[in-house]
């Protein structure tokens, strides 16, 4: 039975979409005015600040606002509309995973690299985002490490020089309860300090698989002067989670007479021993001196400290028995630890050439990451690796489950990996006759990744970019840029090989329109072709095997209006041609690129009305659309689905009550399919939101 219980909460935004708090002096009744909020600038593409309309490249940005507007309760919820292909793998919590232009994402926060391999750990907390930058195509010149496809960079929210803050608690369906805290404020004349941070309580789809998270994020930034800031944000988060468990294709999607449906929220695991327990410690140091008008000199540096303690029984078929009643199963048990160290600097030249205006970047950046790991798994449904001698968990009746029979598990193989990546590298920013933009680039790595035991393996690369956009009449932009991609893909197989770099290159053309104020219209046509691309070994459900090469084309459509009479509308659409050019083992050359969908669409609208000086109140819809996908084998296509989302919110003084509600019609739906599992997809979510702020 569906848990929906409508619920009232108290969820902390600072700020408010399309709104704000003011007041003339202290003590006056505060005015609510309307404000429109629009990013018409961003960093993670040049690693400057620069307007939109002067980057080569399609960008988007998500801000604080939007983000809390559209209801996100994960990392990836915040893309939703951002034209990301989010939930790719259902309701996992082992990591967020999405994709962009037919490639899985790299995640940067606050510019340096956050997942340099894909771990099992923490995902990104969105209530202490500032905003989330969305970089589409290949950026290795400037971040090395980042996906065929694009990046997403998340900045977390600093210290302000201005006494603010609001405090609440959210309560929702699925048990979810959430105190926040956000209060920053000067400390003295050259100090300001913030504190972030929350305490969840709730459960995921499968009734009793917790969803408890703590999270104190407290910040400090120093003001020497005008010309230095420097500030220190440090990370504590807890996760206590259940496990997201894949169902039976047979069951699910392929259901009929001889195989019923089983309910879209049954657990196939072992309640009390599915679990991910993840602690993470981190420290940011941000520094930043500008040395006159023509030098400018900026460092990032961030320490991560990550332990992980996950075990899951999932199942796998073969069935136990002839009526496929009784699913066969298996456990996977992980501990395991990660350490980061990565810094990135760079000094900023601005000077000219007779007519040509120069932004000179160059700089350095350095990666290092540790990990080490014991697991252990069953294999009764597939074949290769060290299995579990003494066999798999008992099987599972789906339609009548009866949990807690016994079984043994335990680790059966244990290694550790360390990995380096240092790179250097030179950008030109030219413009000339505040018309024309031309970005020049270019960098050279050097990645070591080593399995301890093992030899040392070393790779190295030259990467280039460039890219021009034109002003060619009042607020008309159109652009065409070349880039490449090397990414180094740390640690190792299952057998201890090492993988060698992805590299890819991107031909992108487009036109940036804007047509009013606050408002950006964008277009774009890509071509990009990669490889050294991973999939799953069709033998060994822990390996991921290597080679071949994939090619995507396509185009995208991104517009961001939003009009005098407080009306707002965000709409993206992104059609793709995925084609596997050179084949690998488990995928033929001229099949379609497994568990990508080739159209992704969404529109939000929204509209605020004050009513006085005191009362406001908005109110804003979504739909978003995902078509269909096929998987490695080609076999079982995953049907498109359409949602809706749609949110209310009233605001009097510096209260604000709200109510979110994501997938209004309760969709059931799958995330992806293969032959044997499906992933489901999350039904409705609501949340009603009450915020104070002072």
């Amino acid at each position: 039975m569906k848990r929906m219980v409508l619920t009232f909460s108290c969820a902390l935004a600072a700020i408010n979409m399309a709104q704000a708090q003011t007041s003339d002096a202290p003590g006056d009744k505060t005015k609510l005015e309307e404000v429109t909020v629009f990013a018409s600038r961003a960093v993670s593409a040049t690693k400057t600040d620069t307007p939109l309309v002067e980057i080569p490249q399609s960008i988007s940005v998500v801000t604080a606002e939007q983000i809390a507007e559209r209801g996100a309760q994960n990392y990836q919820d915040v893309f939703r509309y951002s034209g990301v292909d989010t939930e790719r793998s259902g309701l996992e919590v082992r990591s967020d995973f999405f994709s962009l232009r037919g490639f899985a994402l790299r995640q940067y926060l606050d510019g340096l690299n956050k997942t340099p391999d894909f771990i099992y750990g923490s995902r990104q907390e969105v209530f202490i985002l500032e905003r989330a930058e969305v970089l589409r195509g290949p950026s290795a010149v400037m971040y090395g490490a980042g996906s065929s496809g694009g990046l997403v960079n998340a900045v977390s929210k600093r210290p302000q020089f201005e006494f603010g803050g609001a405090f609440g608690l959210q309560i929702g369906n699925f048990d979810r309860q959430q105190l926040q805290v956000d209060v920053t404020g000067p400390l003295s004349e050259s100090f300001a300090g913030r504190l972030v941070g929350l305490v969840r309580d709730g459960e995921l789809l499968s009734p009793g698989q917790k969803n408890d998270k703590y999270v104190v994020m407290p910040s400090l930034t120093w003001q020497p002067g005008e010309r230095t800031e420097i500030t220190l944000i440090g990370l504590y988060q807890e996760e206590d989670l259940g496990t997201h468990t894949y169902l039976p294709t047979q069951k699910t999607l392929q259901a009929d007479a001889d195989d019923p449906a089983i309910p879209h929220d049954l657990f196939i695991g072992e309640p009390g021993f599915n679990h991910m327990k993840a602690d993470e410690y981190g420290a940011t140091l941000l520094v930043s001196h500008r040395f006159n008008d023509l030098v400018s000199f900026s460092s990032s540096s961030r320490y991560t400290d990550q332990k992980v303690d996950y075990a899951e029984v999932y199942g796998f078929p073969p069935w136990e028995d002839a009526a496929r009643t009784i699913l066969g199963r298996e456990f996977y048990v992980l501990d395991s630890y990660y350490y980061f160290y990565n810094t990135d600097n760079h000094v900023q030249l601005n000077f000219e050439t007779g007519p040509l205006s120069h932004k000179v970047l160059a700089g350095v950046d350095y990666t290092l990451f540790k990990h080490g790991r014991q697991e252990g798994f069953s294999c009764r449904g597939f074949t290769g690796g060290t299995c579990w001698p003494q066999g798999s968990p008992p099987g599972l009746d789906v339609y009548n489950p009866v949990y807690g029979q016994p079984f043994t598990f335990g680790f059966t193989n244990a290694y550790k990996t360390e990995s380096t990546q240092l790179g250097f590298y030179v950008q030109d920013q030219i413009r000339w006759r505040d018309r024309v933009s031309l970005v020049l680039g270019a960098r050279n790595d050097e990645a070591t990744n080593q399995r301890i035991g093992s030899a040392e393996f070393k790779n190295d690369a030259t990467t280039f970019k460039a890219g021009v956009i034109a002003e060619i009449a009042e607020g008309i932009s159109p652009y065409l840029s070349y880039s490449e991609a090397f990414t180094p893909l740390f640690g190792t197989d299952f057998f201890g090989n090492h993988f060698k770099p992805q590299e890819a290159d991107q031909l992108e053309g487009g036109i940036k329109w804007q047509l009013m104020p606050n408002s950006l219209v964008s277009a774009a046509y890509f071509d990009i072709e990669e490889t050294g691309f991973l999939s799953r070994d069709p033998n060994n459900i822990q390996n991921r095997l290597q080679g071949g090469a994939i090619g995507v084309r396509g185009y995208e459509f991104e517009a961001i209006l939003n009009f005098a009479n407080g009306f707002g509308v965000t709409a993206n659409y992104t059609d793709m041609n995925a084609e596997v050019l050179e084949g690998t083992v488990s995928q033929p050359a001229g099949t379609r690129v497994p568990n990508l969908p080739e159209t992704i669409g969404s529109l939000w609208v929204n509209k605020m009305f004050i009513v006085s000086d005191d009362l406001a109140w908005r109110v804003g819809a979504g739909v978003r659309r995902n078509g269909t996908e096929v998987d490695t084998g080609q076999l079982t296509t995953t049907p498109s689905v359409t949602l809706v989302d749609a949110m209310a919110e009233v605001r009097f003084r510096d209260w604000n009550i709200s109510l979110n509600v994501n997938n209004v019609s309760d969709k059931e739906y799958y995330a992806s399919c293969g032959v044997t599992t499906c992933a489901p997809a999350q039904t409705r979510v609501i949340i009603g939101t009450v915020t104070k702020t002072f």
